[in-house]
């Protein structure tokens, strides 16, 4: 099991997080993706095939014209 590199007190699990960033003056949320989150300040560390997913949908959205782009996984 993973400790928080964050708070450093709590244990990474299993679960589901959001991802938010800005790119280009967008705003890209990517919904209920895998991740192991802290269970103490709940913050989410993302896998490879997660990040890969979470680039992929940010690239979708700079395609579109929205100011704010949500995702579900």
């Amino acid at each position: 099991m993973m400790k928080c590199v964050i708070c450093k007190t709590g244990d990474c699990l299993p679960g589901n997080s959001h991802f938010v960033h800005v790119v280009q003056e967008k705003l890209v949320v990517v919904k209920n993706l895998p991740a192991n989150v802290c269970n103490n300040c709940g913050e989410a560390y993302f896998d490879t095939d997660t990040v890969n997913l979470i680039q992929l949908n940010t690239s979708e959205a700079l395609k579109l014209n929205e100011k704010v782009e949500m995702f579900s996984v």
